[in-house]
């Protein structure tokens, strides 16, 4: 760990350690390079003292301290010695008080706390004055060394032991030697004590250590009074003593296992003894009780007993601790027992009744000592490695006040000095306790609400209250009287603080103001008014000097005011809400902490951000300094972080985990502690000392508001605090019950305080979810109920409507209507308000949609018919500019409301009815809810549906509501559930079941912290979430608690939580990363492995990416006037600077990628502050309106500083960042993490639809970088990625007729698929006369946008990657290919061949004619000599302008994709070389040049022809019939490549052989061989030769054979050559030629597509920019319709089946006899004689005679084990395979676990067993022969039945149009141009359901008639 003391004990002549403070404060920031220490090697001044406890300096590693005392006050700790020196601690402040440097062994204090003694290593005894720790005297120098010291109770003597058994006395106050004792022991003394005595006299008792003696001296006399062997140890090694504070009683117990009793207790005086054997092994320790009557032991059993000490006789057993006892200890009462141990816990207990009361934690190694300091308010423990700590017992003040007033106090203060403590309740009185005396002093009523907040000034004379009623009092801490009264702004105060000169007192209002007041005033109002125009103010902090206070902003931002004038100092921008902050203990420094669990580190002097720390993993509730400064505390509600301030390091983690099954048990780590626990925590982050309380609530329906979240109890220092944790208490919603029949509505305000509702009564009620109260009720719509209310952003104003067509803006403080919008004459169903723009909409039930702008009531936009039918449900985007609708005519429409038109129409993605929707407040999604239980998500920005949540809910999902940054979406039901989900995602996070009934509504606060559902049975229920969820552990821990433990405990523990807690997957932690994503940035595969496999295959259930928050960015400028200027102008000001330029932060749609068209928009306009000087006040300018944000006015101020300032903040929407979108996608963790077990791990899950639909997109996103970096994984995830089936379909064969197999379509849908289908083949439309239909399956790719274009595409991605070639045969790929294909593929490519076919023809006819011509004439010559002369000159300018566009061609396509991947294909090296020769070529050709004989024209001609037609085989590649043979000649050529380059050296090897024995041939010149001899004369003849032996077109020798001098040779070699070339070479290649022609048509498919989707990508790379904007545009979903083919005998058939059964069972039987003779062969092996009941072992043989002879006598089988009959006669019991079970046991088999015959019930053979099963598969199979003519009767059936549903069908569709034109009405147009589907009743409606409708029709239509 490190720490600010790096060897404090080293060097003790330096007397300050503390890190000198540096003025720069980037270098004092700045990270230190490795080599450098943080520390400096000089004994420290100051220990780590929080609250709970100090923390002493670490010792030295090696020289652990000899000394570790406490005085009998507990001011001062003695910690040290020996090797070392001393040190004396102040344990209240942790000062040091003075270092002692003599070697010293002991230290005591007297009992009136006036001096101490210590005892040197030399033997010289010294006294000490205690209060000015100055030196007395010395007391004297014994000549042999002293083992111990002690003070008499009347503190007159001082009494020493030594180490040869002298016991030396001396008198306190004058030094004297008083006496020296000898010949009592023989041994060193042990422990020595002095009594005074009733007589007036003094006795010694000393114990020996060796010589198990214990003498009884009389001081003044020396003599000896009595001596007391203790015989009954005299065996033992090891003896302990413990004297009782009387003199008269001596405890001795023996510290080793030894069988007799081991505990004696002796009554000196009297010389009596009684012992008891205690503790199972050894006893540790024992100690007296008060007045000696009980003695209290503990030993390694880890049990703590008390004894009664006369009988000896246990009274009570105190167990708790997990291992061995090491100490204990009692307070001088005698009702507190402490105790430490080995697992690192000290632990308090009753000494009345035994309970435990609280556990202290700290150490990370065993304590081996603790102790009570004689006040009883310190308790002083030292672990096993020196470390010691020094308890404060306030714990225990504390943990009472709150076990006993839980339900009732709301907020808690203490003292400076931890003397007092207050408490204010939710009544509104004030409790005042005195934590020394532990008593009540008083309690006075202050407040009419709950008190808020208290606070003590400096000088404990004055505390401060802040209640709900809006007012502050300051009360007399001695009469708890009020002083004062100031008052607020009609808004509770939150939180309130005392300046660190107590001159000022702050306090935060409810809604985010600032008020100062002076505390000295009269004036009962603020002195000012601070605030932050944009954003609330939800915390401050005073700097220590008291001149400044920081604000932190719900905006991010950081508010610094001068406290004196009220103006603005500095403001620090953010990108989180922030939380809370403090400054460091001089103020240069401010730490925020953040709502993602961030600290973010300023420096205040230059107004910049020096770190960010990130992994708290909730919102950080308290940020703390330590006193040095060397380390900040960042504490949330699920852990407590410690961090290395310089270095930005972690140095420790608290994790805070309630435990109710003792799952989590464990010792403290040196990194990362624990605190499991099931009631409440106190943690001490100063000390790092944790203090559990052991006695847990009593009532399990506790209601807490004190304990709901993590409470920071404060001191007047800033750096003392004690965090308040509880798992205590019951995590139920708060239930409101109205009074009226049914909630309509509820919407929470933007501060998480209040929510609105609507009843069905007319009334609107606004309630303080906070406070559980209600606020104000309004009777808003009368004769009839408010169906939907909003509440405005501010707070200020609520929109409302009802049945009485009225649409109201209230004043709910004021109880007043604002304004009403007019325009409604009918009941209005739903409203909504703009959250940044200012305007407002409202639907009736007639279908219309109104909207007015907010602040004039002008009506903007009315859409009379926009729905048919009543309107359920209405949103509208935050700028105002958008609304959706949802109506009971079923229909889902987004609208443009300053265009009054339809964008898009979203009935086609509803599977059942709509039942309301809601924007996000981004505005990119839109929910839609139904009432089948699912809930659709719509992406605005790209267009499509994002994702659906199959069966949220049971039954109907009737609202949903979104948080403030997009992250969770809400939903309620009618099953009473609440759930929360990942808007990202759809993975489901938590689901509350209220068990209200059906809810009505639901609501989610900004922050997320509040879920409040209304029901129809007018129940209100809230659920603070954080809290509710508190039980479900927090991911960073459980991943580091699963990778940490061995995996098989580790799983089962996970799969009891998930049996617990399903969706423990999912939950998330404040920067949204769940156990998944902590897994995979660690790459740890294991854990992953474990979560995984606890989730079902096809569940859906698991999320791979998490939601980025969605933030406005508040930008902060200063502007300065010029000087000289006009400070009244509107130019006055100078260059404005923006302070910080923030980063940015990702937004909107966390998905949403390159290929979708991102639409900027603008929220809020900017907003001013004035620091004004005059007022008092600070003001804002007003609110901007949406389309002046562009409309920036710079606004002066004026401050008591010199320089004019002016502060200026605006808001705007952050810029999408992929890093942060990437952070949260769980596959992209692991990818950055090098796993590949991990990346596989996630692939597999995917591909068994463990993850949720919304997860597929993190997949999508991350398919270009898994192919490039894991192709063949890449292609293993393709191909187990199947197609998502969404049903069947008949469609007509026509349709399908002419089609590759398949129809291929993209849609921005998944869902309402037959809808789909049928819009777009037209199969609505009524054909006359029979039709064919056929039964297809409709499916569709589960990666979205994988048919997008660009180059992060799928297809391009594979393309260039190193994908094996059947990953373009998978599913997904496949249908990719052939959809762009048909799309574009297949016209511009056939265009593209058919002009290069035109060109290739061109060209030959050009070389034609180029080699008919007269090359000798000149240009002109040629032109006048013929009509081809004029053609072919003519085409050279052609070929050349065409050379020059397919030259254009290739550069783009080298621009667009790179050079290097560009040359990876050699037909784009063919490509390069054509085009370039074909230039030269014309112009050669023209210029009449190198056309002579033996010039270059001429093979360039030659070549530019193979070229040119060489390059049509990559245009067949692309087309079916011609593709695969081409890729087959190519692929052979390729292959033979070896073979060629074998022949190719044989051709060398032997011709030049030949060339050597030709070369001394003599002919004569005229001879007839004279032309064989010349083909050897040069290598080039030589090779040409060769070649012609090949093909077997040259065989001449003569002239070797007649003038040769080695014809035989020739001869030789010459056989040898053909032998091994005509008959062993060319045979080789046939053979070659035929294997790799079944290789390639085994690949033939695959490679052809890959050929294909080279050709579809490079013209995708040739498209121009608007050609691909055509394209980007494409819906995200691609979908197939393909034939449903049964294959009778098939893999799957059942004669596959069995063949795989039999052969399987033929591996088990010899598996089984191979087995059973292994197991004979075993002389060990033990035969069953008699027949035990007990089961035999594995292995075990019984003889068949017998086990034929006695059946029955056979004993059961043990689960998994059978009986088998070997060679040998005899039965072995052996595993039993399930396998073999499921097919070949017979029924009865299982309860003997034996294989019997069914007619004589013999045991069976593994033969006869075999014989059996094949016969079964023999009648199995003649069965089976008769399924393809079943199956054709069955499928002529069905297409009968589908033929006369689809005429019954079409026959009603018929008969309703004529309904509706009799009815005069029009028919309902559908955008997919469809007719109106059928009732939504399943498939298809029923026989019964037709003939009734049809009666009805023709009822009504004669009727009509």
């Amino acid at each position: 760990m490190l720490s600010s003391f790096g060897k404090p004990f080293a060097d003790a002549k330096g007397a300050n350690s503390k890190i000198e403070p540096i003025t720069s404060a980037d270098s004092f920031f700045g990270k230190p390079e490795l080599n450098q220490s943080l520390t400096q090697n000089r004994a420290p001044t100051k220990a780590s003292s929080g609250c709970l406890a100090v923390r002493i300096p670490d010792p030295p590693s090696y020289a652990p301290p000899t000394i570790c005392a406490i005085s009998k006050d507990g001011k001062i700790a003695a910690v040290g010695g020996r090797d070392v020196e001393l040190f004396l601690w102040n344990t209240d402040n942790g000062e040091l008080l003075t270092t002692i440097r003599g070697h010293d062994i002991c230290w005591t204090t007297s009992n009136d706390n006036t001096f101490f003694v210590t005892v040197q290593e030399d033997s010289k005894v010294y006294i000490w004055d205690q209060q000015e720790l100055k030196q007395r005297q010395l007391l004297g120098h014994p000549e042999e060394p002293l083992t111990c010291c002690s003070v008499s109770l009347d503190d007159m003597y001082v009494v020493v032991g030594g180490s040869k058994g002298g016991v030396y006395s001396w008198d306190s106050d004058s030094g004297v030697e008083y006496r020296q004792y000898d010949e009592g022991h023989t041994g060193p003394v042990q422990t020595v004590m002095c009594y005074p005595m009733e007589d007036g006299s003094h006795v010694i008792i000393s114990c020996g250590a060796a010589d198990h003696t214990i003498v009884v001296w009389d001081l003044e006399t020396a003599n000896k009074r009595a001596t007391i062997v203790i015989n009954e140890l005299e065996h033992a090694k090891n003896l302990r003593y413990h004297i009782s504070k009387d003199g008269t009683q001596v405890l001795v117990w023996c510290t080793d296992s030894v069988p007799f009793p081991n505990l004696i207790f002796v009554d000196a005086l009297n010389n009596a003894k009684n012992s008891v054997y205690c503790h199972e092994g050894f006893v540790r320790h024992a100690v007296f009780a008060k007045d000696a009557a009980k003695i209290i032991s503990c030993g390694s059993d880890g049990k703590i007993v008390m004894w009664d000490t006369v009988t000896l006789e246990p009274q009570i057993t105190l167990t708790g601790h997990v291992d061995s006892v090491l100490c204990c200890g009692i307070n001088d009462e005698g009702t507190r027992i402490v105790s430490s141990g080995e697992d690192c816990t000290i632990r308090i207990w009753s000494a009345e009744d035994g309970r435990q009361l609280q556990m202290m934690m700290a150490q990370d190694e065993p304590v081996k000592m603790c102790a009570f300091a004689k006040s009883g308010n310190k308790i002083l423990t030292c672990d096993t490695t020196g470390r010691v700590y020094v308890w404060n017992t306030l714990s225990e003040i504390i943990l009472n006040l709150i076990r006993r007033y839980a339900d009732n106090i709301s907020c808690v203060a203490m003292t400076n000095d931890h003397s007092l403590m207050a408490a204010g309740c939710n009544n509104g009185r004030i409790m005042m306790w005195d934590v020394d005396k532990r008593e009540l002093l008083w309690e006075y009523s202050h407040h009419t609400g709950r008190v808020e907040a208290v606070a003590f000034n400096s000088l404990k004379d004055t505390v401060a209250t802040a209640g709900a009623d809006g007012r502050v009092s300051l009360i007399a801490v001695d009469s708890g009287k009020q002083v004062n009264c100031f008052l607020g702004q009609d808004e509770p105060i939150t939180s309130i603080s005392f300046s660190p000169d107590d001159e000022r007192l702050a306090g935060c209002s409810a809604d985010g103001k600032l008020l100062l007041y002076q505390v000295d005033s009269t004036g009962r109002k603020p002195k000012f008014v601070l605030r932050n125009n944009i954003a609330r103010i939800t915390s401050f902090v005073w700097s220590p000097n008291s001149k400044l206070i920081a604000g932190c902003g719900s905006d991010g931002c950081v508010l610094v005011w001068n406290a004196t004038s009220g103006s603005i100092f500095t403001v620090l921008e953010g990108d989180s809400a922030a939380t809370c902050c403090a400054f460091d203990f001089i103020g240069k420094l401010l730490a925020v902490g953040t709502l993602m669990g961030t600290t973010v580190l300023y420096n205040l002097e230059t107004a910049e951000m020096l770190c960010e720390l990130r992994n708290n993993a909730s919102p950080i509730r308290e940020v703390v300094f330590n006193q040095d400064t060397t380390r900040l505390t960042s504490v949330c509600s699920r852990q407590a972080i410690i961090w290395d301030v310089a270095t930005t390091m972690k140095i420790r983690t608290y994790d805070f985990v309630v435990d109710k099954n003792n799952d989590f048990k464990a010792q403290p780590n040196p990194y990362r502690t624990t605190v499991a626990h099931n009631s409440t925590v106190l943690f001490d982050h100063e000390s790092e000392g944790v203090v559990y309380d052991m006695m847990a609530a009593e009532d399990p329906l506790l209601r807490s508001y004190f304990l709901t979240d993590t409470r920071c109890i404060g001191t007047g220092h800033s750096h003392k605090t004690v965090t308040v944790w509880s798992a205590a208490g019951n995590t139920g919603p708060d239930k409101f019950h109205t009074t009226h029949d049914a909630i309509t509505s509820c919407h929470f305000s933007h501060d998480d305080r209040l929510i609105v509702m609507g009843t069905q009564d007319g009334n609107v009620v606004v309630y303080d979810v906070l406070h559980n109260e209600t606020v104000e009720v309004i009777a808003a719509h009368q004769n009839g109920p408010c169906r939907c209310v909003k509440l405005s952003h501010d707070n200020n104003e609520i929109l409302s409507c009802g049945a009485d067509a009225k649409v109201i803006l209230w004043d709910w403080r004021k109880r007043a209507a604002t304004r009403i919008y007019s325009g409604h004459f009918i009941s209005i169903g739903c409203c909504d308000m703009a959250y940044q723009g200012t305007r407002v909409v409202s639907g009736d039930n007639h279908g219309m949609i109104s909207v007015w702008e907010k602040e004039t009531g002008n009506n903007v936009q009315t859409l009379p018919l926009a729905h048919s039918k009543a309107l359920l449900s209405i949103s509208m985007s935050a700028d105002g500019s958008t609304i959706a609708s949802v109506g009971a005519d079923d229909k889902v429409s987004i609208w443009n409301v300053d265009l009054g038109i339809e964008l898009v129409s979203l009935t086609a993605a509803i599977e059942s009815h709509p039942l309301y929707c809601s924007f996000s407040p981004d505005g990119n999604k839109l929910a839609v809810t139904e009432s089948n239980g699912n809930v659709m998500i719509w992406n605005a920005i790209a267009g499509c549906q994002w994702y659906i949540i199959s069966e949220a809910h049971k039954g109907k999902v009737s609202s949903c509501s979104w948080s403030f940054d997009c992250r969770r979406l809400v939903t309620a039901g009618a099953d009473s559930v609440m759930a929360v989900w990942d808007s990202e995602s759809g993975a489901p996070l938590h689901k509350f079941n209220v068990k209200a009934g059906t809810l009505s509504c639901v609501s989610v606060s900004p922050q997320g912290i509040y879920v409040a559902a209304g029901s129809n049975s007018g129940t209100l229920s809230v659920i603070n979430v954080p809290t509710a969820s508190r039980h479900v552990p927090e991911p960073s821990f459980l991943y580091n608690w699963l990778a940490t433990h061995e995996p098989k405990p580790s799983a089962l523990l996970y799969m009891r939580l998930a049996s617990q807690h399903p969706t423990i997957a999912n939950v998330q932690d404040a920067q949204g990363w769940s156990l998944i994503n902590h897994c995979m940035s660690k790459g740890n595969a294991a854990v992953a492995n474990i979560v995984f496999n606890a989730i079902q295959d096809g569940t859906g259930s698991c999320g791979l990416i998490s939601a980025v928050p969605f933030t406005i960015q508040t930008r902060v400028k200063f502007h300065s006037p010029g000087e000289g200027g006009d400070d009244d102008g509107p130019n006055s000001s100078g260059p404005s600077m923006v302070n910080a330029s923030g980063r940015s932060m990702s937004m909107g749609v966390a998905g949403l990628r390159k290929k979708s068209v991102s639409r900027k928009k603008s929220f809020a306009g900017s907003k001013k502050l004035n620091g004004s000087v005059g007022a008092g006040q600070i003001e804002g300018s007003g609110d901007s309106g949406l389309r002046d944000v562009l409309v920036q006015k710079s606004v002066k101020s004026f401050s008591q500083q010199i320089k004019k300032v002016a502060v200026e903040l605006f808001t705007e929407k952050r810029d999408m960042d992929h890093m942060e979108l990437i952070m949260n996608n769980a596959l992209a963790l692991a990818l950055n993490s090098k796993s590949s077990e991990c990346v596989q791990v996630l692939l597999d899950a995917a591909a068994d639809e463990k993850a949720s639909w919304g997860s597929y997109h993190a997949v999508t996103d991350m398919m270009p970088s898994l192919a490039v970096r894991y192709p063949y994984m890449c292609y293993q995830f393709l191909a187990s990625l199947q197609l998502q089936k969404l049903g069947d379909l008949e469609v007509p064969v026509a349709v399908m007729q002419g089609l590759d197999k398949s129809v291929i379509r993209t849609a921005p849908i998944f869902t309402n698929v037959k809808n789909l289908w049928q819009s777009f083949l037209q199969l609505h439309e009524v054909k006359h006369g029979p039709q064919p239909y056929a039964h297809v399956k409709a499916s569709m790719v589960r990666l979205p946008f994988a048919c997008s274009i660009g180059k992060e595409s799928l297809l391009q991605t594979l393309v260039e990657s190193n994908v094996p070639v059947q990953a373009y045969g998978t599913p997904t790929v496949r249908a990719v290919i052939k959809h762009k294909w048909r799309l574009y593929g297949r016209l511009r490519l056939s265009i593209r061949a058919l002009i290069y076919c035109a060109y290739t023809v061109i060209f030959t006819t050009y070389a034609v004619l180029y080699s008919q011509e007269d090359h000798s004439l000149s240009r002109e010559e040629y032109w006048d000599s013929s009509t081809k002369a004029k053609v072919h000159l003519i085409m050279d300018g052609y070929l050349f302008l065409q050379a020059l566009w397919y030259a254009w061609v290739e550069i783009n396509q080298i621009w667009a994709i790179g050079i290097l991947l560009y040359l990876r294909s050699w037909w784009n090296t063919v490509d390069l070389v054509s085009i370039t020769m074909m230039p030269v070529i014309c112009c050669l050709h023209i210029a009449r040049a190198a056309m002579n004989p033996g010039s270059a024209l001429n093979p360039m001609v030659a070549i530019e022809v193979i070229l040119v037609y060489f390059k049509i085989f990559f245009y067949a590649l692309a087309f079916e019939p011609t593709g695969p043979v081409v890729h087959m000649v190519f692929s052979i050529a390729f292959a033979v490549k070896n073979w060629a380059v074998l022949l190719f050296l044989a051709m060398v090897a032997f011709g030049t052989s030949l060339m050597v024995l030709y070369q001394y041939v003599l002919y004569p010149p005229g001879a007839w061989y004279r032309q064989g001899a010349e083909n050897y004369t040069n290598f080039a003849e030589m090779l040409w030769t060769m070649w012609k032996m090949v093909i077997g077109s040259y065989y001449q020798l003569d002239a070797n054979m007649e003038s040769g001098e080695w014809p035989e040779i020739t001869l030789i070699i010459f056989s040898i050559f053909m032998f091994g070339v005509q008959i062993v070479m060319l045979n080789m290649l046939i053979a070659l030629m035929s294997s790799i022609f079944n290789q390639v048509r085994n690949t033939e498919e695959d490679v052809f597509l890959r050929g294909r989707a080279q050709l579809i990508v490079e013209v995708e790379t040739l498209m121009s920019n608007r050609q691909l904007e055509s394209y980007a545009l494409m819906p995200p979903y691609v979908h197939l319709l393909t034939p449903v083919q049964r294959q009778v005998h098939n893999g799957n058939s059942i004669e596959a089946r069995l063949a795989r059964v039999e052969a399987m069972l033929k591996e088990h039987v010899e598996a089984f006899l191979n087995y059973m003779r292994n197991q004979a062969m075993n002389p060990g092996l033990r035969v069953m004689q008699d027949m035990a009941p007990a089961a035999p072992a594995e292995g075990a043989i019984v003889p068949a005679a017998d086990a034929h002879a006695n059946q029955n006598a056979l004993p059961p089988a043990p689960p998994g084990f059978m009986y088998v009959q070997g060679p040998n006669g005899t039965m072995i019991m052996v595993p039993m395979d399930p396998s073999v079970m499921g097919y070949g046991m017979m029924p009865g088999m299982m309860g003997m676990g034996m294989v019997t015959d069914p007619v004589t019930g013999a045991l069976m053979s593994a033969q006869e067993q075999i014989n059996m099963i094949t016969l079964q598969a023999q009648k199995l199979r003649e069965s089976e022969s008769q399924l393809p003519a079943i199956l054709r009767q069955i499928d002529r059936l069905q297409r009968t039945i589908n033929n006369q549903e689809m005429r019954m069908e079409g026959m009603v569709t018929v008969l309703r149009d004529i309904e509706n034109l009799l009815r005069n009405q029009q028919p309902v147009i559908i955008h997919q141009e469809t007719r109106p589907p059928p009732p939504r009743r399943g498939a298809v409606l029923t026989e019964a359901e037709l003939e009734l409708e049809v009666k009805r029709l023709l009822g009504k239509q004669e009727e009509k008639l």
